[in-house]
C-alpha cells in the first residue's frame, strides 16, 4: 500500500500572508515559515468550527488559515504536545474568529469586506514600527502581511525587550488594576484603547495591536470583543447586566484574578503603581467623560461615529 509523498516547503507555490498575531505565535512556539507551508501542504484539513478558515495539522504543528485562489491567509499557529512555561499554554492565545466567511467576501474574520492590498503599519502599544505590505480589511482592520513583510515583522518582535501583551491580557490587566468591575462596554473599550495607545507606550511595555478602527461610538476593536467572549468562555471574566447599557458590568472571576495577577506582576513596577490611580480616574469620568476625552484626543477615530455631532456637548445619556 503506497503512502502519500511528503511535500517540502519548496513546493508551496501560493502566496502566504500572515497576521502579526500569527507571526508572534511562530516565535513563541519556534515555528518556521517552512513549518507553516509544510503543514498546509501535508496536513490533515478540517473545518475551523469556531471561526473562519480551516485547521491544518501536520504532526505537532497546527495552522488556522483561510484559502483563496493562490493565497493563504494565516490567522494563527501553534505547536501541540510541547512542554513550555505555563503562560504559553493559555487557550486565549489561539485566536478564534467568531464569524464564518460569506460568499464573495475575503475577510475571514468579519466576513463583510474584501481584503485590500497595500502598506499597513505595525503598531505595538501605540508606537509604529514602519509600514509593511499586506492585505487589510477596511471594515474590521485585520491585516495579513506578505511573506517578506512577515519576516521583517518577526525580526522586530524578536528584538523587543519583553514579550508583548495580547488583547485578552490588556483586558485582564485593566480589570485587575483596581479589582473593581468596569461598567459599560463602551467605557471598557475606550479604557482598553487608552491603555494601548498611551499608558503602555509611556512605560515601554509592548502589546500586539487590537486593531482599533473608527466605528459607531469612536474607537472600536473586533479583537477586544472576541477577547471578551473568549475570556468569559474560559471562566476568567463574568459579564452581567443589561447589554449595551451602563448597567452591564465586566468583572474578574476567582480564576481570572489569579491569571490577571500573574500578568500584572510581570509589568514594570512604576506602571503597576500608576495603573490603579489612572483607571480610577477614568472610572470617575464615567462613560460620557471618557468619550469626550477620547473624541478630543483622537478625532481620526470619530469619522464613522453616530454621535460625533453631540458627544462633546451632551454625552451619551446612559448608553454603553
Amino acid at each position: 500500500m503506497s503512502t502519500l509523498r511528503f511535500r517540502p516547503a519548496s513546493e508551496f507555490i501560493c502566496e502566504l500572508n500572515i497576521t502579526a498575531h500569527a507571526n508572534y505565535e511562530m516565535l513563541v512556539d519556534n515555528i518556521s515559515e517552512a513549518d507553516v507551508k509544510e503543514t498546509i501542504l501535508n496536513g490533515t484539513v478540517t473545518e475551523n468550527v469556531r471561526g473562519g478558515g480551516n485547521k491544518y495539522q501536520f504532526e505537532v504543528v497546527v495552522v488556522i488559515a483561510d484559502r483563496e485562489p493562490c493565497h493563504f491567509y494565516v490567522i494563527t499557529v501553534w505547536r501541540i504536545n510541547k512542554k513550555r512555561p505555563e503562560d504559553k499554554e493559555k487557550s486565549y492565545r489561539r485566536r478564534k474568529f467568531m464569524k464564518r466567511k460569506q460568499k464573495g467576501k475575503t475577510c475571514p474574520r468579519c466576513a463583510k469586506a474584501e481584503l485590500v492590498r497595500g502598506n499597513y503599519p505595525l503598531e505595538l502599544s501605540g508606537k509604529r514600527y514602519g509600514e509593511f505590505e499586506g492585505y487589510g480589511c477596511p471594515n474590521c482592520g485585520i491585516v495579513f502581511f506578505t511573506e517578506e513583510s512577515s519576516r521583517r515583522i518577526r525580526e522586530i518582535l524578536k528584538g523587543l525587550p519583553r514579550r508583548p501583551l495580547e488583547p485578552a491580557e490588556l483586558l485582564l490587566v485593566l480589570l485587575y488594576s483596581t479589582g473593581e468591575p468596569i461598567r459599560g462596554a463602551v467605557s471598557f473599550m475606550k479604557e482598553a484603547f487608552l491603555l494601548f495607545k498611551e499608558k503602555l507606550q509611556q512605560f515601554g511595555v509592548p502589546a500586539l495591536s487590537p486593531h482599533f478602527i473608527s466605528y459607531h461610538y469612536g474607537p472600536y476593536s473586533f479583537d477586544v470583543v472576541e477577547s471578551w467572549h473568549e475570556l468569559k468562555r474560559q471562566g476568567l471574566i463574568s459579564i452581567n447586566g443589561r447589554r449595551s447599557t451602563n448597567k452591564e458590568t465586566f468583572s474578574l472571576t476567582e480564576r481570572g484574578r489569579q491569571e490577571a495577577k500573574r500578568i500584572y506582576d510581570s509589568l514594570p513596577e512604576p506602571l503597576k503603581k500608576e495603573l490603579p490611580e489612572w483607571r480610577r480616574g477614568l472610572d470617575e469620568l464615567g462613560n460620557d467623560g471618557i468619550l469626550k476625552d477620547v473624541y478630543k484626543k483622537y478625532p481620526e477615530y470619530t469619522d464613522r461615529s453616530k454621535i460625533k455631532k453631540n458627544v462633546l456637548l451632551e454625552g451619551m445619556h446612559g448608553r454603553a
